[in-house]
């Protein structure tokens, strides 16, 4: 009987299939059309909008599949037959994956194919965003739509359904914004897979639990009760603890224990930090959570402990100044750190903490004696390989990094690298300008953020990850002077040093007394 129903289904809907289809496939050829820098602006424009476009149409194919039979009411056809009700659980469930997932896969694996990577490589891709997309986007919109009877009704709920979720996350980023970023503490961070593992499993839970009600029992008033629950769940699970989270990602750490010798101290020996520009250090980058009034203050720190060719990287700094009479005056999050040694001989930079305050809160404090405690989660990374690539028109392919390709900014004052890769894209890399003839470097520029997810996967896109950098060789300003400079070019090459995780583990730091406005950049 599956296959009876498969069957009908094919005919009713196999038009609006292939353009969905078509739709994902044409993202996928302009994409591939665009290339590493795309330069056109109409393909460009197209290559934002039709990801969009497909997850859209992708959205209302699923709930046209799932009408062909609709549960809700006591008129349908498939009752009067009848059908077995795990019959037509199952046609549904397999029409969907396969028409809707199906295309998708296809999409990836053409697009890494095309891209001249491996076939293993183009189809682990395309699995992982196909997997992705099941649980994120195809399993719960199939239990959506078996509560509602029609396109109507299915638009009517998930139009209520978005504006609660947008209140919710106005709401929620509000909040966060005036707790200084410590309500939120895992979306956007290194450890966010966590968190999304979590929705998944919710995800499962309610897609068992609702297609369960909705085909053998045919409870639609609580079948529609239990889709607000579990999605406020999922909402719920932006606000998980960051310690617990970060503990999970401890236990996954590669090699356990290779950052036991890693210390993190104050060092007052360093005086204020000075700002290379000579502007104020937090009018040079865009405030963390909420805008308005602000200020900045610069702990000096001293790392230490960390072997050659490794990467530190803090995934979090929970910051709190305390007055003298226990009373917490500021309890936010600090700007990030890195730290990088490569080499034996590595000249570190001096190492600074930025903390941003609410003006009102520096003002009332910057006077006062008070204890700083500063809570660092930190990933420590080592280097996985080094790769060059010429700095003017440059292209090739690395082992492990993918495909890259250099160029001259329209300013003519940087070496443009793009590169793309199936899958995930390197977590941590260092990058700088050097001429091979002479051994000249430019100062070395890091490109590193926290995404330790043991999957990959796009909401939108096609699982292919674009990433690069602008390494610099001139100062438009001519303020500064690069040993490596433009004439030096064609017999340069950007080295690129590749680090992956190798643990996480936490430190603290206690600063038993200090003014804030001893702290103030000069």
């Amino acid at each position: 009987m599956v296959w009876h129903i498969f069957k009908k289904d094919w005919k009713l809907a196999w038009v609006f299939v292939l353009l969905v289809s078509v739709i994902h496939w044409m993202d996928a050829a302009i994409i591939h059309k665009l290339g590493l820098f795309g330069e056109d602006p109409t393909l460009g424009m197209l290559a934002e909008v039709l990801p969009v476009l497909a997850i859209f149409a992708s959205m209302f194919l699923i709930a046209a599949i799932v009408h062909l039979d609709p549960i809700p009411g006591v008129r349908q056809d498939w009752l009067a037959r009848p059908i077995a009700r795990r019959d037509l659980v199952l046609e549904k469930f397999l029409f969907v994956v396969l028409m809707v997932n199906g295309p998708i896969l296809a999409e990836v694996l053409l697009q890494g194919l095309a891209n001249g990577f491996s076939f293993r490589l183009s189809l682990l891709a395309a699995a992982w965003q196909t997997e992705f997309l099941f649980f994120a986007f195809t399993l719960p919109l199939f239990s959506f739509a078996s509560v509602t009877q029609n396109m109507t009704q299915a638009f009517i709920l998930g139009s209520g359904c978005a504006f609660l979720i947008g209140m919710f996350t106005t709401v929620a980023s509000d909040l966060n914004g005036r707790a200084h970023g410590t309500l939120e503490p895992l979306p956007w961070s290194g450890v966010g897979w966590v968190g999304e593992t979590a929705r998944f499993v919710l995800v499962v839970a309610a897609a068992i639990t609702i297609l369960g009600l909705q085909y053998f029992r045919r409870k639609t008033l609580v079948s529609r009760f239990l889709v607000a629950l579990f999605g406020f769940m999922i909402l719920a699970t932006l606000f998980l603890p960051w310690k617990p989270a970060f503990a999970i990602e401890q236990k996954l750490s590669p090699k356990p224990n290779a950052g036991r010798d890693a210390v993190v101290a104050f060092d007052s020996g360093l005086g204020k930090f000075r700002s290379p520009s000579g502007l104020r250090a937090s009018s040079e980058q865009r405030r963390r959570y909420n805008v308005g009034e602000h200020a900045s203050v610069f702990l000096p720190l001293e790392v230490a402990g960390i072997h050659t060719d490794a990467f530190l990287l803090t995934d979090r700094v929970e910051v709190r100044f305390i007055s003298m009479d226990g009373k917490i005056a500021f309890h936010g999050i600090g700007e990030e750190v890195e730290v990088a040694k490569e080499g034996p001989n590595a000249v570190a930079d001096p190492i600074y903490q930025e903390i941003q305050l609410p003006t009102s809160v520096y003002r009332d404090t910057k006077d006062q004696p008070v204890r700083a405690q500063v809570d660092y989660s930190l990933t420590l990374f080592r280097l996985r390989g080094s790769y060059s690539i010429p700095a003017l028109g440059g292209d090739e392919r690395m082992p492990d990094f993918g495909w890259c390709e250099t160029k001259m900014n329209e300013a003519e004052t940087a070496v443009e690298l793009r590169c793309m890769q199936p899958g995930k894209g390197p977590t941590c890399a260092t990058l700088f300008l050097e001429n091979k003839a002479t051994g000249q470097r430019n100062p070395v520029r890091s490109s590193c953020h926290g995404d330790y997810s043991p999957y990959s996967g796009w909401y939108t896109g096609d699982n292919m990850a674009q990433f690069g950098a602008n390494i610099p060789f001139r100062d438009s300003s001519g303020l500064a002077k690069f040993p490596v400079d433009g004439p030096q070019l064609p017999q340069s090459r950007v080295v690129i040093r590749v680090y992956e995780p190798e643990d996480h583990f936490t430190r603290s730091l206690t600063i038993p007394e200090i003014r804030l406005k001893d702290w103030e950049a000069q």
